[in-house]
């Protein structure tokens, strides 16, 4: 896997990695890789996100939880001379775990019924929560004790639980006590680009074809083969972007059995070949 695109940019004024302010050029797009879960805060614009499976679009005032994994980021604003504005606040999952653990009754009761939404979803943020994310920044501002950062940040978590979007929030949040899906997740983000059967995924994850499928399809919501060809083009994506490879070579080093499949998935996925993207990028830079 190439190097993953981090959370950062030329925007970037806080020396706290795990909280940032961003910018991005409205109409533009990009893989992006998300480490740790997070808390996407839009504060001008609109930020379009999609999965495997899920297409989210998070306006300005609103927020995206968005879980580990591999992402397209399209970023959007009604006035083309500004700038997408957001503020992105991560979790490690040694915090999230904890904050399970300590508050699993509370989680439990703000459950709501309705289709699961397994690795994003879209949070209404009140002005009590806002104010809680501006209390981050003093915290790291005047540069006060950690323990202090970390109880904001539970304050901030129990506030969107009690709030409207409680529902959508601790669905995420319960997936933290399901090891099997960490072990998943982190498996698959290792493997995704191998030259292996289902049988051999199943196999290697120690798991018989069966169990491996049930236990995809609860943590992903879509069959083992939908989500590696997603992966699989989301990496071709970034290649294609930022990289002079050839596209036999991208198509071949992304996992696909030959250029012309490549070109099919790639055009079904996002509406255009990759040789018709490669032709645009050349004439913008002219």
């Amino acid at each position: 896997m190439g190097n993953p695109i981090e959370l950062v940019s030329q925007c970037d004024l806080q020396t706290n990695t795990n909280l940032i302010r961003d910018c991005a050029i409205s109409g533009e797009s990009e893989v992006k890789t998300i480490q740790k879960d997070v808390l996407l805060y839009v504060q001008v614009g609109s930020i379009t996100i999609q999965s495997t499976d899920e297409t989210l679009t998070v306006q300005a005032g609103e927020a995206g939880f968005v879980r580990r994994g591999e992402y397209l980021f399209e970023y959007s604003c009604d006035d083309v001379k500004k700038k997408v504005e957001m503020i992105s606040v991560s979790f490690t999952t040694d915090f999230l775990t904890s904050f399970v653990q300590r508050h699993a009754e509370t989680l439990a009761s703000f459950l709501a019924a309705g289709q699961q939404s397994r690795v994003i979803a879209k949070l209404s943020l009140n002005d009590l929560v806002k104010q809680t994310i501006d209390g981050l920044f003093s915290v790291v501002e005047f540069k006060l004790p950690s323990i202090l950062y970390e109880l904001k940040l539970e304050e901030l978590l129990l506030l969107i639980v009690h709030s409207s979007s409680g529902g959508e929030l601790c669905r995420l949040l319960r997936q933290q006590t399901n090891r099997s899906s960490d072990r998943l997740h982190a498996f698959m983000e290792k493997h995704y680009l191998k030259e292996w059967k289902l049988s051999e995924y199943a196999k290697e994850f120690g798991a018989s074809l069966t169990t491996f499928k049930e236990l995809f399809h609860e943590v992903f919501g879509v069959s083992p083969r939908a989500w590696i060809t997603e992966r699989r083009l989301l990496y071709a994506y970034n290649l294609l972007l930022s990289s002079e490879t050839r596209i036999v070579d991208i198509a071949i080093e992304a996992g696909f059995s030959s250029q012309s499949y490549f070109t099919q998935s790639y055009r079904r996925r996002f509406g255009v070949t990759p040789s018709k993207v490669r032709t645009q990028l050349s004439s913008s830079s002219d």
